[in-house]
């Protein structure tokens, strides 16, 4: 009777997590800054641009990166020199180490913890009052949702600002079939290729006698010649 009972409540307490939820963040990208959206539900989420001009409108926000936790993998869209790739990767692959620091957010106590994912340093701070192992973009991985994310420069920076606990929407997969996806190392290899690409074309239509240099700012590094000091020299 009593193995009965808790599988009751663990079943509640599942379904209760269960319904959808959403969390706005404010978003920093160098010098640039965004809000998006992150919709949750027990075995998907998404990770959506919010458009300026209708940001209380999350019909009207375009896809870019689903997460299905069965498969343990990311469907991400994402553009470089105005060219989309569909990129196919591994969820939460990062490895966290607990600090001791906590901060409220949002009238939520969160924990602290540290990582190092491809190339940078990141600062994660999330709130078990949320059992489950997410956040925005592709961090997650701590024991409760990621409620602020940084770099340790701050170049990057995702800021939770509003949570709906009870969402009534469902969440769209269909990019998993829409689109093929290349493998995270396929990825790497186009995105090089792509870069070097658009530096020899720079060149050709040059006719600037002095060199210029191509840096490109993301929150990976896959690319290291283009992505930090001043970049790629053309």
């Amino acid at each position: 009777m009593k193995i009965v009972l808790l599988t009751i409540v663990t079943l509640i307490s599942y379904l209760s997590f269960a319904q959808n939820m959403s969390v706005e963040y404010d978003v920093k990208y160098t010098n640039s800054s965004y809000k998006n959206l992150l919709i949750l539900s027990d075995s998907t989420s998404i990770w959506k641009d919010i458009p300026n001009e209708t940001p209380n409108n999350i019909e009207s926000v375009s896809l870019t990166l689903l997460k299905n936790f069965p498969e343990q993998t990311i469907y991400l869209s994402d553009v470089l020199f105005n060219k989309m790739f569909y990129v196919k990767d591994s969820l939460h692959c990062m490895k966290w180490s607990l600090t001791q620091d906590t901060k409220t957010i949002l009238g939520h106590k969160c924990n602290s913890a540290i990582t190092t994912f491809r190339g940078q340093k990141y600062v994660a701070l999330f709130s078990t009052d949320y059992p489950c192992s997410n956040g925005p973009w592709k961090f997650g991985g701590p024991t409760g949702l990621i409620l602020e994310v940084h770099s340790d420069d701050y170049a990057y920076q995702f800021t939770a600002s509003k949570i709906n606990e009870n969402l009534n929407q469902k969440i769209d997969t269909s990019i998993q079939k829409k689109h093929k996806f290349y493998s995270w190392s396929d990825f790497t290899t186009k995105f090089i290729s792509t870069v070097n690409n658009a530096v020899k074309m720079i060149k050709t239509n040059s006719d600037n006698e002095t060199n210029g240099y191509l840096k490109i700012d993301a929150p990976e590094i896959i690319y290291p010649k283009a992505q930090q000091g001043t970049g790629l020299e053309y």
